[in-house]
């Protein structure tokens, strides 16, 4: 299985309760995923002054730049990494899936114990040798690529008060589109402006609160266009449009076919 065969994982595993300290390390032609799933990490790139960050949480190690990092006096840390080199990498690197920083390095994750657990069949998958296994861990590792790289940029502050709210939130919107969400009172319930708000939950979601409202609404008429024989005008009033003209000029506008159209091609016969 050739096609996997492009990256190549140098080393791998996972330390607990350990106080030790890299200082000025190298990471000759690799990079690699430092995971710190518990415990307190100070971490800094040549001269930068150093960033202490509480876990969980990751940064993006690799070549070119002396990496310092470990536990700040009297502490101790959990930490797992996995390092990797290949012209694939080198893909990921130009495509902008691996971010790589001198400063602000430290990483919040939405889910870290799903994380957690995909690089530990990361590691699970390198014990056995075996072309399917390896390209498993590959596509593995691109995943945690793909998580890492789609983390807000948020001060930890920030983060640790308001991400879990605004996801929750992100998760209720999607769940019951209909609703009629008003989003300067849900900003109030958080005691933040509209404003503070509305940049908040793109950070952490990657969509502006009106923008991913239309598009659960939109996908909930999909659904309904596929599955059941509602009228179109019901469809409207049901996914909380002004009216079937309204619906079906947005639907239009977003999918490129009209919603007797997009019936007719994919919905129930």
């Amino acid at each position: 299985m050739d096609y996997f065969d492009d990256l190549v994982f140098v080393n791998h595993g996972q330390c607990e309760g350990v106080s030790t300290y890299a200082e000025n390390r190298i990471f000759d032609g690799y990079y690699g995923i430092q995971f710190i799933y518990r415990g307190d990490v100070e971490v800094h790139t040549g001269g930068n002054p150093p960033e202490v960050s509480t876990g969980p949480g990751v940064f993006v190690t690799g070549p070119g730049i002396p990496f310092s990092y470990g536990s700040p006096e009297g502490t101790i840390r959990f930490q797992a990494h996995l390092c990797f080199r290949g012209p694939r990498v080198e893909r990921y690197i130009k495509s902008g899936l691996i971010p790589l920083r001198e400063k602000n390095l430290f990483i919040r994750l939405r889910d870290p114990e799903q994380f957690l657990r995909k690089l530990r069949s990361v590691f699970t998958l390198l014990r056995v040798p075996g072309l399917n296994q390896h390209a498993r861990a590959v596509l593995l590792l691109e995943e945690l690529l793909l998580e890492i790289s789609e983390q807000p940029a948020m001060a930890d502050k920030l983060y640790n008060h308001y991400a879990g709210a605004l996801l929750a939130l992100r998760d209720r919107i999607a769940h019951e589109p209909a609703l009629g969400w008003n989003f300067r009172s849900e900003a109030a319930r958080m005691s933040l402006s509209y404003v503070h708000f509305r940049r908040l939950f793109k950070q952490v979601t990657t969509w502006a609160p009106g923008a991913f409202l239309l598009e659960c609404r939109l996908r909930r008429a999909e659904k309904l266009l596929m599955s059941t024989h509602m009228r179109i005008s019901e469809i409207a009033q049901e996914c909380r449009f002004n009216d079937e003209f309204h619906f079906s000029r947005i639907f239009k506008k977003h999918g490129s076919v009209s919603p007797s159209l997009f019936r007719s091609r994919y919905g129930i016969q």
